[in-house]
């Protein structure tokens, strides 16, 4: 997987976490953290790193999927 694809599966994947349903917590959580240990591999970065270097990219990404949302719920 190429880095830019590997980083750009994180954004999705935290996203299913945080509305996840309390059964697929677990799932979700595993997926994601699996990801990030993928991208830091090798670097001295930790997962906690890696989120907060993404936390403006994650929060575009979440408004954009909030919005697709509603207005699907809107149609």
């Amino acid at each position: 997987m190429a880095r830019s694809e590997q980083l750009e599966a994180i954004l999705p994947a935290q996203y299913e976490l945080e509305y996840a349903e309390p059964e697929d917590l677990p799932c979700c959580m595993e997926r994601l953290n699996s990801l990030l240990d993928e991208a830091i591999a090798g670097r001295h970065l930790t997962r906690r790193d890696l989120l907060s270097v993404l936390r403006d990219r994650y929060k575009e990404y979440k408004r954009a999927q909030l919005l697709a949302e509603a207005r699907r719920r809107s149609v």
